[in-house]
């Protein structure tokens, strides 16, 4: 599976790279022969240093060790930006190559010229350049993103109104996070920075919504003793997401690896004192009154993301009357099962979208990738008198860093 995979990708990559080569090698043609040499050298270096490090990298997933932390994060980062401006740039070639096409069809049909200049640019030349440009766009947008905003942590604060809420509980004060992906960290020094300003807000309760780590339980046993000063009077109540159960890492068949994964991770949860809900509930009773969180296990609706979730098992011991705030990883799982199923469940409280880490938000308006994805993807939802919140998560996967959509840590009073 991995070798297909490594082959596909390195096909891509070499099409990609020959074909962004003769646009870059003519816009170049009029450099001095040893700059010119220079360029042409480095480039299919990076091309061939890009190839090696994918063979590199999957030799980890074979050999079922995780991969260096830096090479993982930030190598594979960088070359995922580099790669996704050279798209981008061929995304116009292409244009640039059909435009010329259509235009030398017409010329021979009817017998023309080229008069179309622009300063002495003919218009065609000039789309070319805007390839050229339209690849450092992205590239200098990607990394700001991983060198300025990674850990820009951003406090969201919203106001829940939950029906029947026990005048008890009224003024609760609930920080959420999600998505720490403790795998993509190569220091403890960001996650100190988030605590501080997690016990700054000094909540009464936490909710962890899921995605401890990228592959692997291992990822998080170094944060173990940073992770741990999370705390709050009333307890930190967890989830998993669909990346703690070690799908991405093991082979399907291989439930013995999956097993020693789940079984750490929830020795890892108890560890850090947070309290695990896997498809059960916790009943908060003061003076008299009770409040249930409920907590399952990743239910997705797309067919790549585990079903684990059971929220009438999770229901075990709740009382009609009681008022349910539950803990879904997957914001998909609200408008697929929690709204035509459970109108008992005030309100629902997920990660997992990112806000893809990258999009802009300015009052009034919100814009990412991800809600082409997503229906629900960042902030505050409501249908039927039940509310959704999506956390845009602390940390990153993938790509380094975060353009527009920061990481969160929100602070949710209810009443």
């Amino acid at each position: 599976m991995y070798l297909r995979f490594i082959l596909t990708s390195i096909i891509i990559i070499l099409s990609i790279d020959i074909y962004y080569y003769r646009a870059l090698n003519r816009t170049t043609k009029t450099l001095p022969s040893l700059p010119k040499n220079i360029l042409k050298i480095s480039y299919w270096l990076f091309t061939v240093f890009t190839i090696g490090f994918m063979f590199y990298a999957a030799s980890f997933f074979i050999d079922k060790t995780p991969p260096p932390k830096f090479a993982r994060t930030y190598i594979m980062g960088v070359l995922l930006i580099i790669a996704l401006s050279k798209l981008i740039g061929s995304v116009f070639l292409i244009i640039y190559d059909l435009t010329k096409f259509i235009i030398w069809v017409i010329r021979k049909s009817k017998q023309t010229t080229p008069t179309d200049k622009i300063n002495g640019i003919s218009r065609i030349d000039f789309l070319k350049k805007t390839a050229l440009i339209a690849s450092i766009i992205p590239f200098s947008t990607l990394m700001f993103g991983v060198l300025k905003s990674a850990f820009d942590y951003t406090i969201h604060r919203q106001k829940l109104k939950i029906p029947n809420l026990p005048n008890t509980f009224k003024g609760l004060k609930i920080v959420q996070i999600s998505d720490i992906h403790s795998g993509s960290f190569i220091s403890t020094d960001p996650l100190e920075k988030a605590i501080k300003l997690i016990k700054e807000q000094k909540p009464d309760i936490v909710f962890f919504t899921g995605d401890l780590v990228n592959e692997i339980t291992e990822e998080a046993l170094p944060f173990i003793d940073t992770l741990k000063k999370i705390t709050a009077p009333m307890g930190v109540y967890s989830i998993l997401g669909n990346h703690d159960y070690g799908d991405y890492f093991y082979k399907k068949e291989d439930t013995k690896g999956k097993e020693h994964n789940y079984e750490l991770m929830k020795s890892v949860h108890k560890e850090l004192g947070w309290k695990l809900l896997l498809n059960e509930n916790h009943i908060l009773e003061k003076d008299n009154e009770r409040l249930a969180i409920l907590g399952v296990e990743n239910w997705g609706s797309e067919l790549r993301f585990p079903k684990y979730g059971d929220i009438d098992k999770a229901k075990n011991g709740c009382l009609d009357t009681d008022v349910k705030l539950l803990l879904s990883h997957d914001p998909t799982h609200w408008d697929a099962h929690v709204l035509p199923n459970h109108p008992d469940i005030a309100a629902t409280f997920s990660g997992h979208t990112h806000g893809m880490q990258f999009g802009v938000e300015i009052p009034g308006f919100k814009w990412s990738p991800s809600q082409y994805i997503y229906k629900n993807w960042a902030g505050l939802y409501e249908q039927n008198k039940q509310q959704l919140y999506v956390n845009r998560g602390l940390g990153f996967i993938g790509y380094p860093g975060r353009v527009g959509i920061l990481p969160e840590i929100t602070v949710i009073e209810i009443s």
